[in-house]
């Protein structure tokens, strides 16, 4: 790799150049070095942009410039790893890296594909007997497609090598209309031509592309047959039983073939829904949309992020759930971006669902859809607005919370309420439970109420204002325990945060030893009658250890005492106490403290 050198011309541009680096430094994508990478792109556009045309060495030099932005961050010392909703969408070189991998692929594998037909068979023209012999539809119509492909790439190659310049239409193509302009050439031309032939005078790129897609739409309603001769061109013609309809009467077949398109979308339609969310509260309500019949024409989620020791990619829930379901996916740490009202104004909504999709719509997106945007809140508004509700209710020892839809504004949480549902909270309920029950909640109540807001039959009914309290997006600092607070506040506490930041304390033996630090995962109130009687010398204060046994770990609080059952040691796994114990002998009179802060990363 030191002695690397490179002809700038030989790549495809920027990022195909980077994409060797990568290569050639033989890691992994996810951990390649910014910095190491930078410096070589630098060293190799230093020496060779000029010999390129002004083009060509303006987009390597936009690229440069955006890889020393990306050095500089990469060489800040930080504590935590960044935050992908730091980092600027066109400065991400691994997100942009991953894209183009995943291109390069793609293209490989069609490759290997068309490599792989060459020694099949061909597939001939041939009229269909008066008894058709079965055959595999599916079978043939991808041979068919990879055939199309294998053409459609050769021309758009032709048509981008040409002199003048050529355009690709920004917008999605109207395919309805390709459609039609195809089927009548077809008709014109005796039913039957090549795929070139098709083109006839018009090979630019729009065309290119609007026609190869208005073939896949006729391919997939049985309208046209594409056959191959051997590895040359393609062959299209019209299907015999759409030229020759069983029934008398003249057909318009082209419009036949339109109207069969536009109902295949009515029947898969329904109304427009978008649905925005990401954790796994928000996957049983899009379950029941689609078994209700309102399949959502596209998910919006965030990216998929770092979890676990590995600090892997991780898809969130939500977006696990849509690739199953087979629903159009679209990625985003910026919702109220260019690019992502663009995917949203090609759906045309009629309605925006979001459940803790974690992004603030902004006003242009609030005023897309035909009838609004609502949200599936876990909490019955008033009550608790804000990122955090269901740890909130835990906190404050709620006997019940529940679910809100609401139709959204530009405040948070604000406005007119659809339909609430009550959930009860048990007494062994923690973060996790509660949102799986009130997700199983949501999603019933939304199938009950969605048709009526999507009518204008909805009563809505105005939020008590003056009655809402408010909740922040938890930190890390919040799970720290206060055992200087009656017993029932600390187990409302660990309840609430057991998901997530984790309640925090740190065992300090008698003896001088730096205290241990360790999660409580599961805890219950000490009857009265149980509580042990201090140890000889013992002075009972908050924190201190009034018994330890394979049962738990008695603390003393303000009021009562705390059993702690369950805990993880820092690094460790989840355990039973009387595992801990086989570790670490504690005993009457140890304390538990708050830990101490995790020191700051040293500086690279």
């Amino acid at each position: 790799m030191d002695e690397l050198r490179v002809d700038l011309a030989s790549f495809q541009g920027p990022l195909d150049l980077l994409l060797y680096l990568v290569q050639q430094e033989e890691v992994d994508i996810y951990e390649v070095s910014i910095a190491r990478i930078a410096d070589r792109f630098l060293a190799i556009c230093r020496d060779d942009v000029r010999s390129l045309d002004v083009d060509q060495a303006g987009e390597f030099l936009v690229m440069s410039s955006q890889l020393l932005v990306m050095k500089s961050r990469a060489l800040l010392p930080r504590d935590e790893v960044m935050d992908l909703e730091e980092v600027d969408p066109r400065l991400d070189l691994v997100r942009q890296l991953l894209e183009y991998r995943r291109y390069k692929g793609v293209s490989a594998e069609l490759h290997e594909r068309f490599e792989r037909q060459k020694g099949k068979s061909p597939v001939h023209v041939r009229k269909p007997a008066a008894q058709p012999v079965p055959r595999d539809e599916e079978e043939e119509l991808e041979l068919d497609l990879y055939g199309l492909v294998a053409a459609f790439q050769r021309l758009l190659r032709e048509t981008g090598d040409e002199e003048e310049a050529v355009h690709m239409a920004k917008e999605r193509l109207p395919i309805t209309h390709f459609v039609g302009t195809i089927f009548d050439e077809l008709i014109e031309m005796g039913g039957r031509t090549s795929f070139r032939g098709l083109l006839g005078s018009r090979p630019d790129r729009t065309y290119v592309i609007g026609a190869f897609l208005a073939l896949l739409e006729l391919l997939k309603l049985r309208k046209v047959r594409v056959l191959q001769d051997g590895i040359g061109d393609i062959q299209i013609e019209i299907r015999e039983d759409v030229a020759h309809p069983r029934q008398g009467g003249d057909v318009d077949a082209a419009a036949q073939v339109i109207d069969d398109i536009e109902v295949e979308e009515a029947e898969r339609s329904g109304p427009a829904i978008v649905y925005m969310g990401s954790p796994e509260f928000a996957v049983p309500a899009l379950r029941s949309l689609c078994g209700a019949g309102f399949e959502p024409r596209l998910i919006v989620t965030p990216p998929p992020q770092r979890a676990g020791r590995g600090r892997r990619m991780k898809q969130v829930p939500l977006a696990r759930e849509a690739q199953t379901l087979q629903i159009p996916l679209h990625r985003t740490n910026d919702v109220n971006g260019r690019a992502s009202r663009d995917e949203l104004e090609h759906v045309k909504p009629d309605i925006i669902i979001t459940a803790g999709f974690g992004q603030k719509l902004g006003s242009a997106i609030l005023e897309m859809p035909r009838v609004g945007c609502i949200n599936l809140h876990t909490s019955i508004l008033p009550a608790y607005r804000g990122a955090s509700p269901v740890a909130a209710a835990l906190r404050d020892g709620a006997k019940e919370t529940g679910v809100t839809i609401f139709k959204m504004d530009e405040q948070m949480d604000h406005g007119p309420v659809l339909a609430t549902r009550k959930v009860p909270i048990e007494d062994d309920d923690v973060t996790d439970t509660v949102t799986a029950k009130l997700g199983d909640a949501a999603a019933d109540l939304l199938v009950r109420s969605l048709a009526a807001f999507l009518d204008g039959t909805a009563e809505l009914t105005e939020q008590d204002h003056e009655a809402a309290t408010y909740v922040g997006r938890l930190k890390k600092t919040d799970g720290v325990i206060n055992w200087d607070q009656p017993a029932t506040a600390v187990r409302n506490l660990i309840r609430s945060v057991t998901t997530w930041p984790g309640a925090q304390t740190a065992w300090q033996p008698k003896v001088k030893h730096a205290p241990f630090p360790f999660l409580v995962l599961a805890s219950e109130l000490v009857p009265s009658e149980e509580i042990a009687p201090p140890a000889e010398g013992v002075e009972v204060k908050p924190g201190v250890v009034l018994a330890a046994e394979k049962t738990g770990i008695d603390v003393a609080c303000a009021e009562g005492a705390l059993r702690i059952t369950r805990v993880q040691p820092q690094g460790g796994r989840g355990m039973a106490v009387k595992d801990f114990l086989n570790a670490r002998r504690v005993v009457a009179g140890d304390s538990f403290v708050a830990p101490k802060p995790a020191p700051a990363k040293a500086r690279r």
